[in-house]
């Protein structure tokens, strides 16, 4: 009896220092959590291209790791650094039209004259307030230099922040790629120690929902974002692959290209464009509520076998509450719940799913 007792007493005493243990890594390193995340969840989008290669050139899994993680950081990378170089383009040609405007203040655009209302009310209070260098420069001048600088001084910050978790994701990916295999091995080994079969059941289930909401949200925004850039193109917007890019990015966030779409929509009308604005507008609004309510949450569900409710909550509610990595946590853990519940009502068999449920 002593024995048994001081073998209980044992093993109490290691998980208690085991999950000691656990708090503290977790504490020390919870900066780069996010990364983890990201590595592991763009680890499990590529693991088909990742076999591919392995399987045509069997034993080479760092060439592999390698290949993935040079196109990841170039598919990444490009779209920031032309954005940005755009970003800066733009930024030096408003503060020139700004100084500009102080000096000789700004004449009334020609799309006033074509609105169906309001014209003669927006031109009134154009030439009281912005037409003369001095109304121009007393309203211009209201803009606080040291605000827009104590902006920049957070946005470098928070840029100089963002590159070096991303610089820690792609070593990280780069490790999780070339040892996939034994990493697999290692969890499910671990999951089953601790859950049994269940446990490994609901690992797969997360891993493919986070396949599949990779797969929903960027091939669907790769095929927005070329719709819009046509589409941009057309209506004569300036910069249209540029905005069609934005567009492609900004829609794999739920209404993420409203944003973009209200900048294309301004540009149309300060280029007098008026029917052309309105045309755009529209078709982005249509193009983006068709997406985000049925095409994306059908795709991610039938991968998942996540009702549409669950999809969207996922997606959501993963977006309001971690952000960004929440649009592959959210729907994941969603499919978690679900598959335990399922198995719950089905004492353990999953069956066939109620997608009623």
């Amino acid at each position: 009896m002593n024995v048994e007792k001081s073998k209980t007493a044992q093993v109490r005493a290691r998980i208690a220092l085991a999950t000691a243990i656990a708090l503290g890594a977790l504490w020390i390193g919870h900066a780069f959590v996010p990364s983890v995340l990201w590595a592991g969840v763009v680890t499990v989008a590529v693991e088909p291209l990742r076999h591919r290669i392995v399987t045509r050139w069997p034993g080479r899994h760092t060439l592999a790791a390698s290949l993935i993680t040079l196109a990841v950081l170039l598919i990444v990378v490009v779209p920031v650094v032309i954005a940005v170089s755009r970003a800066v383009v733009e930024a030096q040609g408003a503060a020139l039209w700004l100084a500009q405007a102080r000096a000789k203040g700004v004449p009334i655009p020609a799309w006033v004259a074509t609105l169906p209302i309001g014209s003669a009310e927006i031109a009134a209070w154009w030439n009281t307030h912005l037409l003369t260098a001095a109304a121009a420069s007393e309203q211009l001048g209201r803009i606080d230099t040291d605000t827009l600088l104590k902006q920049s001084q957070s946005l470098t910050h928070g840029v100089i922040k963002r590159v070096v978790v991303f610089a820690f994701t792609i070593v990280v990916l780069f490790f999780l790629i070339r040892d996939r295999d034994t990493v697999v091995r290692q969890l499910e080994r671990g999951t089953k120690r601790a859950f049994g079969e269940a446990g490994i059941r609901l690992g797969r289930q997360i891993s493919a929902s986070v396949r599949g909401t990779v797969d929903g949200l960027v091939l669907l925004g790769l095929a927005q974002g070329i719709i819009m850039a046509i589409i941009y193109a057309i209506a004569g917007v300036p910069h249209p692959i540029l905005m069609g890019l934005l567009s492609g990015l900004a829609s794999i966030v739920p209404f993420g290209l409203v944003a973009v779409l209200l900048i294309a929509v301004a540009l149309l009308v300060l280029k007098g464009f008026v029917t052309a604005a309105i045309v755009v507008g529209l078709l982005g609004f249509v193009i983006n509520f068709v997406i985000d309510h049925f095409l994306r949450p059908g795709l991610i569900g039938g991968t998942t076998r996540l009702p549409f409710v669950w999809v969207l909550i996922g997606i959501v509610g993963g977006v309001e509450t971690i952000g960004l990595l929440g649009l592959f946590v959210g729907p994941a853990v969603m499919a978690a719940l679900v598959m335990i519940w399922r198995e719950w009502i089905a004492d353990g068999d999953i069956g066939v799913p109620d997608e009623a449920t």
